[in-house]
């Protein structure tokens, strides 16, 4: 089976629907703001839709030119194409996967800080965190306002979430560290303080 880059799941995602040219695809992106998980501009959406034809995933149906504009070639699925579009969105929907978070990481090396600038930077963080679920919530409420399907934006639903449970577990570690819940080892505080005295 061929990779399935994020920009080519969801240029295959929207020819599910109908047959398209580029333009067409990238209006729908706008309109579905599908940008979201991928970087999209003209350039790397044709880019993605000649690979897609090149791999034989998409076809050519019609080539037109409309008064004195460029011509639009009109593309559609193939088997292939929706095959392996299938198998890739069972496989990432069922299979728990290792992913590598930088925030995990950084969690892991937490208690390398002092524990005032950890808070601190929790406190940064919480704060990105509301900025960002205050944002989702208005685009939300835009695709709402203009009627596009919740289907076509579930994954916002599932960002949201995700962002939550993640600003409520950061205020919960604040309170664990301003309330002496949780303990820096002491050797690590004595390291950081040699390291400071060092410096001075």
């Amino acid at each position: 089976m061929v990779a399935l880059r994020p920009l080519a799941m969801v240029v295959l995602e929207l020819l599910h629907e109908s047959p398209m040219h580029p333009y067409e695809i990238q209006q729908k992106i706008r309109e579905r703001q599908l940008g979201r998980l991928t970087k999209v501009t003209v350039g790397s959406l044709y880019h993605a839709v000649e690979k897609l034809e090149k791999d034989q995933l998409i076809e050519v149906v019609e080539t037109s030119r409309d008064g004195k504009r460029p011509e639009r070639t009109t593309y559609q699925l193939t088997e292939l194409g929706v095959d392996t579009f299938r198998a890739e969105v069972l496989a990432n929907v069922s299979e728990v996967t290792p992913e590598y978070p930088r925030f995990a990481m950084a969690v892991q090396h937490l208690h390398t800080l002092r524990q005032d600038e950890a808070v601190t930077e929790l406190r940064r963080r919480a704060s990105a965190l509301k900025k960002k679920l205050a944002v989702t919530d208005v685009t939300i409420a835009e695709l709402t306002m203009h009627d596009v399907e919740p289907v076509f934006w579930i994954d916002y639903d599932y960002t949201r979430a995700m962002r939550q449970a993640e600003l409520d577990w950061v205020e919960r570690l604040i309170d664990r560290l301003t309330n002496g819940g949780l303990r820096w080892p002491d050797a690590v505080h004595r390291r950081i303080e040699e390291l400071e005295e060092d410096r001075r």
